[in-house]
């Protein structure tokens, strides 16, 4: 590391921790943090208890912080998810302008209102694809189609797919059947996916980016080929698709604030 590297890090480390104390006693109680994950210490061995937990079960053993003060958990949460957009923006050069876009997105608004684990998808791009795997099943729906360009990329690929087979296997012998216990969320009114309108824009757009090996396109392509999107999750999306299709990512953002606007307006009207 450089010596200018070497100095960032302990400012760093003090804003880190200035933005978690001021989050511990200034962020209120976000709404998924305090009804599904805050809860996940209490049913870590049937997470289904939960009626909102929805992912794979092994989400609980990435939620150390769940098992604080809610509090805590709810600030250190949160951190994770400003931190990791940061960080993925950084990593694929996508510059301070679309770090500014993400921050001030209604996509992003909503993630600090619900305060869910849209940091687990975004942590996945940053580490090597075998290991990222398992975290990317976590939370499909916004970045999945990356994992298409991982395994044309690998030339390994039962290496590739190892990691994600033995910890579905131990999910297995731990929590049981549990792909019978997830509910789908298809029908709530907060699901923004155009299933199964967009299927054959998002099943083209994949094999574009499969065929000039590009994921970012990629991950683009995936909230047009899932049944359940929530708006939050299309924050770690501009984060990452950004990167590349800045001019698109500016659309977008402009295209929620648009909506944003007229439905707060339809609702005060009515």
């Amino acid at each position: 590391m450089s010596g200018k590297t070497w100095l960032a890090l302990p400012v760093a480390g003090l804003i880190f921790g200035l933005l978690l104390v001021s989050l511990v006693r200034y962020y209120p109680l976000a709404v998924d943090w305090d009804y599904t994950f805050a809860n996940t210490p209490h049913h870590w061995r049937d997470p289904y208890a939960i009626p909102t937990f929805t992912s794979p079960p092994w989400l609980v053993m990435l939620l150390p912080h769940a098992w604080l003060p809610v509090a805590w958990g709810n600030a250190i949460n949160l951190c994770l998810n400003i931190l990791l957009i940061a960080l993925v923006i950084r990593r694929f050069h996508g510059g301070w302008q679309l770090m500014l876009l993400v921050y001030t997105s209604p996509p992003f608004l909503d993630l600090v209102r619900t305060n869910n684990v849209d940091w687990i998808p975004l942590l996945a791009l940053l580490l090597p694809p075998m290991w990222g795997l398992p975290l990317l099943a976590l939370k499909p729906q916004s970045l999945g189609g990356v994992a298409v360009i991982w395994w044309k990329r690998s030339t390994q690929k039962i290496r590739l797919l190892l990691p994600l087979l033995v910890i579905i296997g131990l999910s297995l012998l731990i929590w049981g059947m549990w792909p019978l216990k997830i509910q789908s969320l298809g029908h709530v009114m907060w699901n923004f996916a155009p299933w199964p309108f967009a299927i054959p824009l998002g099943a083209f757009m994949l094999y574009r980016a499969y065929r000039t090996d590009d994921e970012f396109l990629a991950a683009a392509a995936t909230p047009f080929l899932v049944p359940y999107i929530a708006p939050y999750s299309i924050a770690g999306l501009l984060a990452f698709a950004g990167c590349r299709y800045r001019r698109e990512a500016f659309f977008v953002y402009v295209a929620f604030w648009v909506y944003f606007i007229v439905e707060s307006r339809l609702q005060s009207l009515s």
